[in-house]
């Protein structure tokens, strides 16, 4: 979570006067539970969260000009390139800090394309660097961030672990931002991106904080978002209301600070942020402190938070199905590759060929009828995508390839 001295009010009026949203979408009116929602919802696992926070809090510090931030990037992504998504990237920015270009880890990104409507995303994402307030090197200063913010990232890998297993009509993104506690810079740089590419984002989630719980306090959600996105806000409400009838949740804002569901707001999306308690978060952050058991003192908490953030993904981008028949490359011969002009594809009756970039972008689209292909990749820049290949039983085989 950065820390500022803000002037809140002020800026939450300042946000509401932005331009409109990129894309208008409407978002589901929750009225019963959906029993497949609530079966993954329950899925979710204490160990496996606090098993994520301790990990993360075990590299001395996460801190963004260190030298460590890059072995948890690593981890990271090898992390989601676990789950079998179909897209996982690095996505690298610079930014000026100090009137200096400086860079830093990369922001980690992973897809799941969408059946139906693979160009349109539903986001989620926590920031995985940490900081330490105390003057010093950035490599000798202890910053284990286990509140700030190893529990949102345990929440959002929680989440993917969950949703790897089945099958949407949208596409969903999971991120870890880079350089959140320096200004927001990773998630600003990526949301920016998108913004100027005009990928459409139906909704951003964020997770930031969510394992503290002040003594003698009832668990409860503080949600923070703007005006303009009180639609998304709406649907939240709906959908807590729904499935968690007994637990409080309001709109609230920050004493002083700002979190990366801004830069996405910022950047024309509809965005939301459910926070632990916003005038009584974790006094641990950004110390020595910021530990398991003393930061991180309820896991209760951590894990409803992260069920919240899992129904509201999986009922946004449209659960077709709870297990996913991904078909392997024994029944799919995809030749030459690496490519230079043609590629061949062979396998059952094909329908529809996608070819993404590392960015999640479709660069190319053919539908066909027959279980040989020939495609034309001679117009692709040299580089490597991901080959996405829908057959007659709506089997999907995502492979990656290699241009010339």
């Amino acid at each position: 979570m950065k820390r500022l001295c803000l002037i809140l009010f002020g800026l939450a009026l300042g946000l509401t006067v932005q331009a409109q949203h990129l894309f208008e979408h409407d978002y589901p009116i929750v009225q019963q539970e959906d029993a497949r929602i609530r079966n993954l919802m329950d899925q979710v696992s204490k160990d496996s969260l606090e098993a994520t926070i301790n990990h993360m809090q075990s590299y001395h510090t996460r801190q963004w000009d260190s030298r460590m931030v890059y072995e948890v990037q690593d981890w990271l992504y090898e992390t989601y390139r676990g789950m079998g998504f179909d897209s996982v990237f690095l996505h690298d920015f610079t930014f000026v800090h100090q009137d200096t270009l400086r860079e830093t880890s990369d922001n980690v990104i992973a897809i799941q394309r969408g059946l139906v409507y693979p160009d349109e995303y539903v986001v989620c994402g926590a920031h995985y660097d940490s900081y330490n307030k105390t003057p010093g090197h950035p490599d000798s200063l202890y910053a284990p961030g286990a509140d700030d913010n190893a529990s949102g990232t345990s929440g959002i890998i929680e989440t993917a672990r969950l949703l790897s297993q089945c099958k949407f009509e949208r596409s969903v993104m999971y991120c870890g931002w880079a350089a959140e506690e320096v200004g927001l810079k990773g998630s600003a740089a990526f949301a920016k991106d998108c913004a100027d590419q005009r990928l459409d984002i139906v909704g951003y989630f964020n997770l930031d904080m969510i394992g503290y719980l002040e003594e003698g306090h009832r668990l409860h959600v503080n949600l923070m978002y703007t005006t303009r996105d009180s639609l998304i806000a709406d649907y939240v409400y709906d959908f807590s209301h729904v499935y968690y009838p007994d637990m409080p949740i309001w709109q609230s804002w920050l004493v002083g600070g700002d979190s990366d569901y801004s830069s996405f707001n910022r950047n024309g999306y509809a965005a939301v942020h459910p926070f632990e308690d916003t005038h009584h978060c974790s006094p641990y952050i950004h110390t020595t402190s910021d530990v398991m058991g003393v930061s991180v003192n309820n896991m209760d908490q951590a894990k409803r938070f992260t069920e919240l953030n899992l129904g509201l993904v999986a009922t946004l981008a449209s659960l077709v199905s709870t297990s996913v028949d991904e078909t392997e490359t024994d029944n799919l011969m995809i030749f030459p590759n690496p490519a230079t002009g043609w590629l061949t594809i062979k396998g059952p009756e094909i329908q529809q060929i996608e070819i993404y970039n590392l960015l999640g972008q479709r660069v190319k689209k053919e539908t066909c009828h027959g279980s040989a292909v020939q495609l034309d990749v001679a117009s692709l820049a040299a580089g490597v995508y991901v080959l996405r290949v829908v057959d007659d039983a709506m089997n999907i085989h995502s492979h990656r390839v290699v241009i010339y």
